[in-house]
């Protein structure tokens, strides 16, 4: 297991996502504190490397103590690559979050990874108040005829009336095209009636 490399892009969601992989790989292993730090920063390239070599040169400069542990570093990282209003404007992004066009899995997933990021701790009735209010009303309105106890019945429920809603207006479709058939049959059968008349020499008005 390696840790990832960090160019030090001015994305939260890509500095956030490059912390959570290095922490996966930190759990796998009892490096010390001093080692998880020079193994975090032996990945840094591009921008994220000439930051990190100004800010350990800044503290010598300040006679500061140097950085000890991952968490302290993390502390460092985040307040230079995760603005302030970062999670201000995810709780925004989350209030403002409906499925759209959007199948019922992905707007479930955006919603969750949303949750996570913004470190929304709720109870289960909260967040599956905030599932179902999401939702398009076609679906919702289905789904909240019945009663769940955990998330993951509700969003189950959700994605099987979302496969009998597009299973309908399938069958639609196809009903439309038979018909069409039909139409265009009758027309044939017409045109074939005509011909025969004429080749017995009736008159067709």
């Amino acid at each position: 297991m390696s840790i990832p490399s960090f160019q030090g892009k001015n994305d939260p969601d890509v500095y956030l996502e490059w912390e959570r992989k290095v922490e996966a790989v930190f759990d796998c292993h009892h490096y010390s504190e001093e080692k998880k730090v020079k193994l975090a920063a032996v990945e840094f390239t591009d921008y994220a490397l000439v930051w990190w070599d100004q800010v350990l040169i800044s503290r010598r400069r300040n006679y500061e103590q140097s950085i000890a542990t991952w968490g302290e570093m993390k502390t460092i990282m985040r307040k230079r690559f995760v603005p302030s209003h970062y999670y201000r404007e995810l709780h925004q992004r989350l209030q403002r979050l409906t499925q759209g066009s959007k199948s019922v899995e992905d707007y479930h997933k955006e919603m969750e990874i949303a949750m996570i990021r913004a470190n929304v701790e709720e109870d289960r009735e909260a967040t599956m108040a905030r599932f179902l209010n999401g939702l398009n009303k076609e679906i919702a309105h289905i789904v909240e005829l019945h009663h769940y106890v955990e998330l993951e019945d509700m969003v189950h429920m959700a994605m099987k009336v979302e496969r009998q809603l597009k299973s309908k207006s399938k069958f639609g479709g196809n009903a439309g095209t038979s018909s069409s058939w039909k139409s265009n049959w009758k027309k044939e059968d017409r045109e074939n009636a005509v011909s025969k008349y004429k080749r017995n020499g009736k008159i067709i008005c």
